[in-house]
């Protein structure tokens, strides 16, 4: 388990499929990823039960380090490791765990495991649409915007650019 001062990552449990349904499948929480489409129970269960085996992703619940609330889920995807990058993503689900620096902590801890767990040199992410909140808390933890394609995503009836961050390895680990 990775703990910090808010929030701890951890395994995902299966009493967490519930919450993690329901969060995917909010049209509010997904066009702000991209393009809503529903997930049928059997698509979510094929996802949650390739969690662990998947060697090119990492799932961690992000949980309320107070009560161990389930709050959301960050990951790594995409691990490619000749070239030692991966992509990088977060969800909180819940309304009232918004703004409150949990998703700060959550992806300060995943981008340290990336480090010096996957011994990755690159992780990348993607801002889809105008998402100021989003940019602001990428370019805060060090992320640099590498480029845009434009008009790349089709979200709630209109075409969004897709902005390109990218996170290199730092010469020194804490």
């Amino acid at each position: 388990m990775l703990i910090g001062d808010k929030v701890c990552l951890g395994p995902v449990l299966h009493g967490d499929a519930p919450n993690l349904f329901a969060w995917l499948n909010d049209r509010s929480l997904a066009i702000s990823n991209g393009p809503y489409r529903p997930m049928t129970q059997t698509q979510f269960d094929e996802w949650f039960n390739t969690i662990g085996p998947d060697l090119s992703r990492v799932v961690f619940a992000i949980r309320n380090k107070v009560d161990m609330r389930l709050m959301g889920y960050v990951q790594a995807i995409n691990i490619q490791p000749i070239p030692r990058s991966a992509e990088i993503g977060i969800l909180i689900g819940g309304r009232a765990d918004h703004d409150q620096g949990f998703g700060r902590e959550a992806m300060r801890l995943a981008i340290d495991y990336c480090w010096r767990d996957l011994n990755l040199h690159r992780i990348a992410l993607f801002v889809v649409g105008d998402n100021p909140r989003a940019t602001h808390l990428y370019l805060s933890l060090g992320f640099e915007i590498e480029g845009t394609m434009r008009q790349a995503a089709f979200v709630d009836g209109a075409f969004r650019d897709i902005t390109i961050m990218g996170l290199l390895r730092p010469e020194t680990i804490d």
